[in-house]
């Protein structure tokens, strides 16, 4: 699955690449990685002594921009993102957890402008802030966690755990979960232009608004992610 994710990114450079060579001095190819820290946000109410947690992992952006006025642009690309987070028990059921490991491929649609300096007229610091909407495509889902095994409590109360590992069956899709996706992201960044290369910082909020469960019917039980990325990257400007 991991290689067949690296060949997408592959192809979409190549692509990006080759459409840079026919836009002259307006289009702005980069890529970036680093770390993604995500949360699932939702109602928990009916389940006492529990709560999500959020966890870190990995994600690298390919991104093409293009000017479209002045300091204004577009921007588009997309993104190999692992959104992680942790379920668990508290309290007196304290050591019963599942986390997940997500990997997803967004596919970002942004707008903005450079609010210090313009990296595609010249040489210096930059700052840019861009905002829009996001797509993506849950492609993987591993699990690993423990549960308490309850004919196996000892007389001092101690409780055995079974552990647990998988990867979920997207075919079968038993829980029902959405692999479509989208929300809102907002994007900053601050680098410093060399010429025809520019070196930059990156941070990205995506908001999601989608629900993970398709198969919700009441919105006080909707459950959607949130994802922070911050990243260091490189840029080419083909003027």
């Amino acid at each position: 699955m991991k290689n067949k994710l690296w060949n997408v990114l592959y192809l979409s450079l190549f692509l990006l690449t080759s459409l840079g060579l026919s836009a002259q001095n307006k289009l702005r190819v980069a890529i970036d990685g680093g770390y993604t820290y995500s949360a699932m946000n939702a109602n928990l109410s009916s389940l006492v002594d529990s709560k999500y947690t959020a966890r870190y992992g990995f994600g690298v952006n390919l991104s093409a921009e293009y000017i479209i006025w002045k300091s204004l642009f577009v921007s588009t690309g997309i993104s190999y993102l692992q959104k992680n987070y942790q379920f668990e028990r508290t309290g007196i059921q304290s050591g019963w957890f599942t986390r997940y490991d997500n990997d997803f491929l967004a596919f970002p649609l942004l707008v903005g402008g450079y609010i210090l300096n313009n990296p595609h007229e010249g040489k210096g610091v930059w700052i840019k802030l861009a905002g829009g909407m996001y797509t993506e495509y849950w492609v993987n889902m591993e699990r690993n966690g423990q549960y308490p095994v309850l004919s196996e409590i000892q007389e001092n109360e101690h409780r055995n755990y079974a552990k647990v590992s998988d990867t979920y069956d997207f075919k079968k899709n038993e829980n029902q979960l959405n692999r479509f996706g989208y929300g809102l992201q907002g994007q900053a960044q601050l680098g410093y232009s060399l010429k025809k290369f520019n070196i930059y910082g990156s941070y990205n909020y995506q908001y999601g608004l989608s629900d993970v469960n398709k198969a919700a019917t009441n919105k006080s039980q909707k459950m959607t992610m949130r994802s922070y990325t911050i990243s260091l990257g490189i840029a080419y400007h083909f003027n």
